[in-house]
């Protein structure tokens, strides 16, 4: 009787040594990503519907708010590899750092940031509505913070990654961003990452497969069929060739977490982030020595704790 279950046992534990065995070796440690260019913390519980985290955020040692050339000069000097910066097309064909679709809660502007021309957000206080204590101070209004244009931050940093969060979604914003990127910066398309819906992912894989081009959607799915059958050592091809964003709450689950993943992904092109926006940084960095990156907006956080 022990034998009938000591061969399938034996064969079981084959296979299992076999994927032990085989999982490739780490090729670099994890890396920083500057969560909308770096800014301040914010209080997810307050966000409004309108996504506004000028009045949701947490006084804090941080500097600078999200989106702006301050707060890049500063992520940067911080050491952050990366920069996520969200974009907008302009009504004149532009693209500028900004996160809301609306001017009003973060601004002294108002309407729709597509709708007003590139030379009037530049002239708007972008540091005009952000408050920690529902509105009885204004820290960062009168501050010379400014909408910047896409191709500044680009011509200032020409040796720097950027994931770009594009927030328009109508294939004329596709193709003005592919051509921007083609005609200005050919040569840097692979320091790029554009962060898209599904149609988005659709339409830059078909007219534009040189840019690597992400949706939410598309990282789940991604995260999914890995939690399904990632402990066989089979990596899914959702998965390949991309940045991969984990909420932290979720890597528990992950075979592998963190260096076998981390490994597995890197040997098929990709690379993980733990994906932890605007909140206060806790100490990665044993997730970073195994390959694990970090993406956040908390500059100061990084200084103190993982520099």
């Amino acid at each position: 009787m022990f034998k009938i279950f000591a061969i399938p046992l034996c064969v079981i534990s084959g296979f299992f040594i076999f994927i032990f065995i085989n999982t490739p070796e780490l090729k670099e440690s994890g890396r920083l990503v500057a969560y909308r260019g770096g800014g301040q913390i914010v209080d997810y519980k307050k966000l409004g519907k309108d996504g506004c985290t000028a009045k949701a955020i947490v006084q804090s040692e941080n500097a600078h708010i999200e989106n702006t050339l301050e707060s890049i000069r500063d992520a940067n000097s911080a050491g952050f590899d990366v920069i996520h910066i969200n974009i907008h097309r302009s009504k004149d064909n532009n693209f500028v750092l900004f996160h809301d679709w609306t001017l009003d809660c973060a601004t002294n502007g108002k309407g729709e940031v597509a709708a007003s021309e590139a030379s009037l957000l530049a002239e708007l206080d972008a540091g005009y509505g952000y408050t920690f204590d529902d509105g009885q101070h204004f820290p960062f209004r009168n501050k010379g913070y400014r909408i910047s244009h896409l191709t500044t931050i680009l011509d200032q940093y020409p040796h720097k990654e950027f994931w770009f969060n594009l927030k328009n979604n109508d294939e004329a914003s596709f193709m003005a961003l592919h051509e921007l990127l083609r005609s200005r910066y050919g040569d840097r398309l692979s320091d790029f990452v554009i962060i898209s819906s599904e149609k988005g992912v659709n339409w830059f894989q078909r007219e534009a497969p040189r840019l690597k081009v992400i949706s939410i959607e598309s990282t789940k799915e991604c995260v999914k069929q890995y939690m399904v059958y990632g402990w066989s050592g089979i990596f899914p091809e959702v998965c390949s060739n991309r940045p991969i964003l984990i909420p932290p709450d979720k890597a528990k689950y992950l075979w592998g977490y963190p260096r076998r993943f981390a490994a597995l992904a890197q040997e098929n092109g990709s690379d993980i982030y733990l994906w932890t926006e605007h909140r206060l940084l806790q100490d990665h960095t044993l997730d970073i020595e195994n390959g694990i990156g970090v993406v956040t907006g908390d500059v100061h956080g990084v200084k103190t704790i993982l520099r």
